[in-house]
């Protein structure tokens, strides 16, 4: 079993089992479904177009799933999005965090497509308007800003979580 799920273990998990998605964006996606109350092995594996016979990335969303359900049950606004490390450079780390809010928004509407912001109380439409904007955001922000759409995110996260998973 694993116990390391940084940005470079997801990376190599998903290359072995052939889902073209990166590290950030599919933790997008398993948080998105998270938040939607519908995180379940099958669920994630269509979600993320993998191959239901690749035992790693089975056991991989395993303890994803019991870590992001843990963090966000506690409600201590401990999320972290899965991004490069620090030492990497800010449009790359920038691109990532792109990349993780159109996971979540993929993820979070996966079973429910046809529902709509409106569909939510108003707090929960405006944060899921947010992260579908930093999903089509383009360029590269500085290493503040970064830091600052981050700590946005863990909040709204958390928020979408609360009202929409319990």
């Amino acid at each position: 079993m694993l116990d390391d799920l940084s940005y470079d273990t997801w990376t190599a998990i998903l290359e072995q089992a052939d889902v073209t998605l990166g590290a950030s964006e599919a933790h997008g996606v398993l948080t998105g479904l998270a938040c939607a109350g519908t995180f379940d092995d099958a669920s994630a594996l269509a979600a993320l177009g993998a191959n239901e016979n690749d035992a790693e990335l089975i056991d991989a969303l395993e303890l994803a799933r019991r870590h992001l359900t843990d963090t966000l049950a506690e409600a201590e606004l401990g999320l972290e999005p899965l991004l490069p490390d620090e030492e990497q450079p800010t449009v790359q780390r920038s691109r990532a965090l792109t990349e993780w809010c159109h996971g979540f928004v993929a993820g979070f509407y996966f079973h429910d497509r046809d529902r709509d912001v409106g569909d939510y109380p108003e707090v929960v439409g405006e944060a899921l308007t947010d992260i579908g904007d930093l999903a089509e955001a383009s360029g590269t922000v500085s290493e503040s800003d970064l830091a600052e759409l981050v700590e946005y995110l863990r909040v709204a996260v958390q928020l979408i979580y609360e009202e929409v998973a319990n």
